[in-house]
């Protein structure tokens, strides 16, 4: 039997949180591949100590896992929401009952939060402990993409046991395709509009004009040419959506991508890169990050050093190959909206 590790939000829950959205859709694709869900119960251990806490968790995940069986596998969404210090320990109990232990990862904190000041160490240990040792026992990992892929390596991990996404599936119900798009609309910015995110919001050249939904956003410091069109619920965004192109972008700079967040972007795929081409649209990416290789190959955007650049090389780009743009971005689009990054992820792994 093939099963997912279904865990629930304790915090957080909210539905306009991008995050509930990415996992939602892995567990809705792979329950049309014939998983089913292995259900992790917990109570919420928020509100415990550190040491009971973390007995409560892998109390939780023993009972979960008890019921399977020799010849199973089990795709872990990763980081785990309910991790503990004993979650390798119970990974290789399963893998010597004849159980094969698959991870997808959705965020490297090593290469995020565990670099961030305001991190508390025990944390940062955690992270360290959870990346190190258990992505190691794996059976088999999809990552994000090849740079993501090496830095695994780095990691002592096998090459063998890792296999590339691509990109995220992005599942939009009734969608509704975007028609005479033009190289003249609004650049779209979309997601955690917060300061420490997206800072450069804040500092962007007076052109090209850009359409906001999310949340986070200081509208006290909007600029001239920006608007600001609030937040959706995630199935309901792509509709919602108006302009040209999706712009992946993070930090305070708009001379680069800088800070925590920026760097990350060399390494990870962006959600909201997948919204914007789910949603019909192409993208603009950093020239540095791992999504510029993706989107040179497909032809599905274009990727910029700088925003300050982004004027001219609009400028410069014809309609004709603007529409050449949309029609490989919903080329891309159609296959994230059917799950097909995953679908063949998980085949790779089964190879």
């Amino acid at each position: 039997m093939k099963y997912y590790l279904k865990e629930d939000f304790l915090k957080d829950s909210g539905a306009r949180n991008a995050g509930n959205k990415a996992r939602n859709d892995v567990e809705e694709i792979v329950v049309r591949e014939g998983y089913s869900p292995l259900l992790l119960m917990v109570d919420d251990w928020y509100q415990m100590g550190t040491i009971r806490a973390q007995r409560h968790k892998a109390k939780a995940l023993s009972k979960a896992i008890s019921k399977l069986k020799e010849g199973d596998q089990l795709l872990i969404q990763f980081p785990m929401l309910h991790h503990s210090f004993f979650t390798t320990h119970l990974v290789k109990r399963m893998q010597r009952k004849g159980v094969k232990v698959h991870f997808i990862i959705h965020d490297l904190e090593v290469l995020r939060y565990a670099n961030l000041d305001t991190v508390p160490l025990k944390h940062k240990i955690r992270v360290h402990l959870q990346e190190s040792s258990l992505l190691k026992q794996a059976d088999g990992l999809i990552a994000h993409n090849p740079v993501m892929k090496s830095v695994l390596v780095d990691k002592g991990i096998s090459e063998k046991k890792i296999v590339s996404l691509g990109i995220f599936d992005y599942l939009i119900p009734n969608y509704q395709d975007k028609e005479d798009l033009s190289k003249e609309g609004a650049i779209i910015v979309a997601g955690n509009l917060a300061q420490e995110k997206a800072g450069y919001l804040y500092e962007l050249p007076p052109r090209p004009a850009y359409n906001l939904y999310g949340v986070g956003f200081d509208e006290a410091r909007k600029l001239s040419n920006e608007t600001y069109f609030g937040s959706f619920l995630p199935d309901e965004l792509p509709s919602a959506l108006e302009g040209s192109f999706g712009l992946v972008w993070d930090g305070d700079s708009s001379k680069t991508c800088s800070g925590v967040y920026g760097e990350y972007l060399r390494y990870n795929n962006s959600h909201k890169a997948s919204l914007y081409l789910a949603s019909g649209f192409p993208i603009i990416v950093w020239k540095q990050s791992a999504l510029a290789n993706f989107v040179l190959e497909k032809e599905c955007g274009i990727s910029v050093e700088s925003l300050l650049d982004l004027e001219e090389v609009l400028e410069h780009l014809s309609q004709e190959e603007y529409q050449d743009l949309v029609k490989n971005a919903k080329a891309v689009g159609q296959k994230i909206r059917e799950g097909s990054y995953l679908l063949s992820a998980l085949q790779a792994l089964n190879e």
